[in-house]
C-alpha cells in the first residue's frame, strides 16, 4: 500500500509540474485520475456488488471538440457466499484497459462537459476466501462460485463533467456505463469516478 501511495504522489507531482509549464490557452490535452466505484460482478452466478478502486487516463484533442482518450482502472470487492453456504467472502478484482474517441460539447471557464466511447479489455479475477473448507468449496463450485481468471472485451460510455478550480486544474465527476463480457455474458454496470484533472497545451 505504501508503494502504491508513493507512486500516486509521484504521478500527481509530475502532472502538477507539467501544468505549471503549460500554455495559458485552450487546453488541447488533459491527464486525470482518482477514485472509481463500480456496481458489478465478475462471476455470472453472483449478484452485483459494490467495487471500489482507482482509475487514471489521458486525452488529446485534435481540435476544439474532438479528441482521443485512454484510461486504465482497477476495482476491488467481496462476493458473499450464496444462501445456504457458510463460507468466507470471495475476493474479486477487475482491471480495465480502454481507448477511444472523446467529444467535448460544453466548454466554459467554469465547466467542461464531454462524452467518451472507449473500447478495450478487462481482466477479471475471483478467489475463494482463505479458510474455506473443502465441503464449502464444493458447494460454492456447484453454485457457480469458484476461483476465476479471465480477460474479455470491455467498453465504457462515460460523461466527464469538469468543474474548474483554475485554468489548468479542475475536479472531474464522471458517471458512466461500464460493460463487460465475462463468461460470454454481457453485463452493463454503473460506474462513477471522481478526481483531479490537469489541462495543458493550447492553440
Amino acid at each position: 500500500m505504501f508503494k502504491l501511495n508513493r507512486q500516486i504522489i509521484t504521478g500527481l507531482g509530475l502532472m502538477l509540474a507539467a501544468v505549471a509549464g503549460a500554455s495559458a490557452q485552450d487546453a488541447s490535452g488533459e491527464v486525470f485520475g482518482g477514485y472509481s466505484y463500480v456496481k458489478a460482478s465478475t462471476l455470472v452466478a453472483a449478484p452485483k456488488t459494490n467495487m471500489h478502486g482507482w482509475m487514471g487516463g489521458a486525452a488529446a484533442y485534435v481540435n476544439r471538440w474532438f479528441g482521443v482518450g485512454m484510461e486504465i482502472g482497477a476495482n476491488f470487492g467481496d462476493i458473499p457466499a450464496p444462501s445456504g453456504v457458510t463460507a468466507p467472502n470471495l475476493s474479486s478484482k477487475q482491471y480495465s484497459y480502454l481507448v477511444g474517441p472523446q467529444f467535448r460539447f460544453v466548454r466554459t471557464h467554469r465547466v467542461q462537459v464531454a462524452a467518451k466511447f472507449l473500447l478495450g479489455a478487462a481482466f477479471g479475477q475471483v478467489r475463494v476466501g482463505e479458510g474455506t473448507s473443502a465441503d464449502a468449496a464444493a458447494k460454492l463450485s456447484a453454485a457457480g462460485y469458484s476461483s476465476f481468471d479471465q480477460t474479455k472485451f470491455a467498453m465504457l460510455l462515460g460523461f466527464p463533467v469538469d468543474a474548474s478550480i483554475s485554468q489548468h486544474v479542475g475536479i472531474r465527476f464522471e458517471p458512466g456505463v461500464y460493460m463487460t463480457d465475462f463468461s460470454k455474458t454481457k453485463a452493463s454496470n454503473f460506474r462513477f469516478s471522481v478526481g483531479p484533472v490537469f489541462r495543458f497545451g493550447g492553440k
